[in-house]
């Protein structure tokens, strides 16, 4: 009888949990595959193709040293059109079962079983074991709720688990949530702890030779290639982020630094992606570290703070959000996805359909706030989630962009990107394209937030502070335009209808003097002129 085959996916990389840490050689051959649709499909960022391709041949390499009988389909090889493709003639040549546990993203199960069919083999699927919150625990808080809020799963989530909670069933420290104190800017006496890296070995650059042969149109500079690709690359940077920058990751958060890519923060989203890491495993290791370090008030809270600053116990505001990100918004964003996201593809309800403006893709700008977040991007793939949310979000939405568009954009060109992270991030949350569903207000500012948040104003040509004149920052204008655009939806929501009322009180030549400078600034950086 053939033995059943398995397919790994390279966003489940994982022999901590999953059939590959019950499967030994004797149980199943391995599949996996180096899909030509998906690699071509998108200009991806060329460290995130080698991130993933590397980890993947990382992991086939160990498992045939273990004894596993492994098929690995390059990007180059003729069965490697597709997943689909690659399992028919797979299947065909060897036989048996074909099993696989639950892709993530959407789409990929379809081809999958296609390709078995189409070989006629029995299908057998598996529970994806990557995840801290069960399906049933989240449909069961979700059920007849039509807005999902993050914050409302979140305390769910902690009761269910356990974790930062006290005896009592209470939040430890008497709070659910210390994001006020997540919201330093640029610090001007600390320098942030070098990133962990991993220097490229023979098989990742193996890779990279790969993708410059055959993936001409990846976008993105290819060195210096540092990402973890192994369990034990994967642990360092968990180990190195908790004994480095865990202290100040919670003030500093929030914070936008010129020229500093990761500051304090974790860059665990990469391993955790790959499935190199559990996110069950991360919270652990962030609760045990505050427990042996000991950990102490909120950033600002203590009137010892500045002198406690440096020692190694943790803020409580730190310990909180960072568990907030892993428990609570990876694995909300996880859950929304697989309910949501047929509806969240289709929403646009801004009607924004203006292209991608070229300073997406490197082309020069005059805005030094996002032509250093571009800059830093391409070098290295990766921009934190401020820089996300609050810089090439936020100039997107102001100006009507597409979100699909931005969406392939993201999705490219960041190194951590998934279509299950980016459907929600970049449509729901960024985008306010459900018009709600998940957020309770849209992420958008103008060029004040910039200007507290980051050290880049001070190098731009455009000044936050004016809101007249041709050195007054443009994104402000576009605020207020956007603002003006959607004035009527937002005066009913909570959070917006102050702004709205604000704007409706200035007098009528101001107003109609910003919205000429928002137009016409606006048509000059979507031609690339600004």
């Amino acid at each position: 009888m053939s033995l059943p085959t398995l397919v790994v996916l390279g966003d489940q990389l994982s022999r901590t949990h999953g059939p590959l840490a019950r499967l030994g050689p004797e149980d199943a051959r391995i599949l996996m595959v180096e899909s030509r649709a998906l690699l071509h499909g998108l200009p991806h960022h060329a460290q995130k193709v080698t991130a993933f391709l590397s980890a993947m041949r990382h992991l086939a390499r160990d498992l045939r040293e273990d004894g596993y009988e492994v098929h690995y389909r390059r990007l180059d090889h003729p069965d490697a059109d597709d997943f689909g493709t690659a399992l028919t003639a797979h299947l065909t040549a060897v036989g048996g079962e074909a099993w696989w546990t639950r892709p993530r993203d959407d789409g990929v199960e379809a081809e999958l079983r296609a390709g078995a069919d189409a070989a006629g083999a029995p299908i057998h699927t598996f529970e994806d074991e990557g995840w801290i919150v069960p399906d049933a625990v989240f449909d069961a808080w979700a059920e007849g709720r039509t807005t999902l809020k993050m914050e409302t799963f979140y305390r769910h989530v902690r009761r269910w688990s356990g974790v930062l909670m006290d005896d009592d069933g209470e939040p430890v420290g008497g709070r659910w949530n210390y994001d006020a104190a997540n919201r330093a800017g640029p610090p001007r006496d600390r320098t942030p702890p070098t990133r962990p890296t991993h220097a490229p070995d023979a098989l990742t650059r193996e890779v990279q030779a790969d993708v410059a042969a055959h993936l001409p149109h990846a976008w993105g500079a290819p060195e210096p290639f540092g990402w973890p690709v192994t369990r034990a690359d994967a642990l360092e940077v968990l180990d190195a982020f908790l004994r480095d920058r865990f202290v100040d990751f919670g003030r500093y958060q929030d914070a936008m630094v010129s020229g500093e890519r990761t500051l304090w923060h974790s860059t665990l989203s990469v391993p955790l992606n790959l499935g190199l890491l559990h996110p069950r495993e991360v919270v652990d290791a962030a609760l045990a570290h505050a427990e042996r370090v000991g950990t102490r008030p909120p950033d600002g809270e203590d009137d010892a703070d500045a002198a406690t600053a440096d020692v190694a116990a943790v803020p409580l505001n730190a310990l909180e959000g960072f568990v907030r990100q892993v428990l609570g918004w990876r694995e909300f964003l996880h859950h929304v996805y697989r309910t949501r996201s047929a509806t969240l593809r289709a929403a646009n309800v801004l009607d924004a359909h203006a292209p991608l403006p070229p300073a997406y893709w490197g082309a020069p700008t005059d805005l030094h706030c996002l032509a250093t977040t571009i800059a830093g991007l391409e070098a290295t793939g990766y921009a934190h989630h401020i820089e996300r949310l609050m810089v090439t979000g936020n100039v997107a939405q102001l100006l009507g962009v597409d979100p699909t568009a931005l969406l392939d954009w993201f999705t490219a060109t960041h190194v951590d990107a998934l279509d299950w992270v980016m459907v929600p991030n970049v449509l729901a949350m960024s985008q306010y394209a459900d018009g709600g569903g998940l957020t309770t207000k849209p992420y958008a500012a103008g060029a004040n937030y910039l200007h507290k948040q980051s050290d880049a104003c001070a190098a731009c040509r455009f000044d936050p502070k004016k809101r007249e004149g041709e050195d007054a920052c443009p994104i402000t204008a576009w605020y207020w335009a956007f603002v003006d655009r959607h004035q009527e939806r937002f005066t009913t929501n909570h959070r917006m209808r102050m702004i709205v009322a604000g704007w409706r009180k200035r007098d009528a030549d101001a107003r109609a003097a910003i919205l000429a400078r928002a137009e016409a600034t606006r048509a000059a950086f979507l031609a690339g002129e600004l």
